[in-house]
């Protein structure tokens, strides 16, 4: 069996995040990843054997996600240094275009995933704020957040990681000003999700009971993405379980997906992650979204 030198893992978060937060996740060497016990038990786990790549491309997202790096990168190869640029928290907003990806290292990470619409109860602003941003978390909790960073980087295992980050979001939940609107945003970015983007925008309004106009208006304030690109992103975001499967049938892809024909679904591809959906099922890639994909990815609708 080949020696692990990374491991990158899933947690349900407690009880009271888990309304808002879709996981945990934990990036780290394996001299760190205990398995923990009960709810800290992974959900999701992908090993790194030294010649496993573990670095990414970048993909577009509707959700915002909280990302502390912490003291130590692991370079292509499984090797392990000191990582200048850490501790430290950021905010990575939804991101509706995407850009070249460093491919040779990543850094010792842990951090959550936000359900759509939840920005101001962990970042402390509108999602609109945030949309193809990646901002420091100083400039939106202040000293506190340097504060988490470098006691995560001291917690000696991943399960004492976990539960100094749940104390920190729990927090900071505590103290949020939320905006309530007229409109469940995570039961429509639920419904949106459950669907795989296969909705239209008037089918939402009229779920809803407002003009589109008006849903439209409050979900891009929320979530920081249109209700449309929320969809367009749900679908292309299902597309990504074909990552790394080889030879697939994309003209019947497209139709399965829900893609108006091949050209459209390959535009959008290179619109959301930079790549042709060919060299997405002929590479050898991980991220957590295509493991996402995967697990979700049971029979497409028709």
């Amino acid at each position: 069996m080949s020696r692990v030198v990374v491991r990158y893992r899933e947690f349900l978060p407690s009880e009271a995040l888990r309304p808002y937060i879709r996981a945990l996740f934990s990036f780290t060497t394996p001299a760190n990843d205990e398995p923990g016990c009960g709810a800290y038990r992974p959900i999701r786990e992908v090993a790194f054997s030294p010649n496993d790549p573990f670095c990414s491309p970048l993909f577009a997202d509707g959700h915002i996600s909280l990302v502390f790096s912490l003291a130590k990168a692991c370079r292509a190869g499984g090797m392990w240094f000191s990582y200048p640029a850490g501790p430290r928290g950021d905010v990575i907003g939804p991101m509706t275009r995407v850009g070249a990806a460093s491919m040779e290292e990543r850094p010792e990470m842990l951090g959550a995933y936000l359900r759509a619409g939840c920005a101001q109860r962990f970042a402390g602003c509108p999602a609109a704020e945030l949309t193809d941003e990646v901002v420091g978390l100083e400039q939106l909790w202040g000293p506190a957040a340097f504060d988490v960073a470098m006691s995560l980087n001291e917690c000696n295992n991943e399960v004492a990681r976990i539960r100094h980050l749940e104390s920190a979001l729990l927090r900071r939940m505590a103290t949020a000003r939320i905006f309530t609107g007229t409109l469940d945003i995570l039961a429509i970015s639920s419904f949106v999700q459950q669907r795989r983007g296969r909705v239209t925008i008037r089918h939402l309004a009229e779920k809803c009971g407002v003009s589109r106009q008006h849903l439209t208006r409050i979900f891009h304030e929320s979530v920081g993405v249109t209700p449309k690109l929320y969809c367009r992103l749900a679908r292309f975001q299902t597309g990504l379980a074909f990552a790394g499967t080889g030879n697939v049938n994309w003209a019947q892809a497209a139709i399965d997906l829900g893609y108006a024909d091949q050209s459209h679904m390959i535009a959008e591809f290179r619109q959301f992650s930079s790549l042709t959906p060919e060299k997405l099922a002929n590479g050898r890639w991980f991220h957590p979204f295509i493991e996402r994909a995967r697990s979700r990815l049971r029979h497409l609708p028709g």
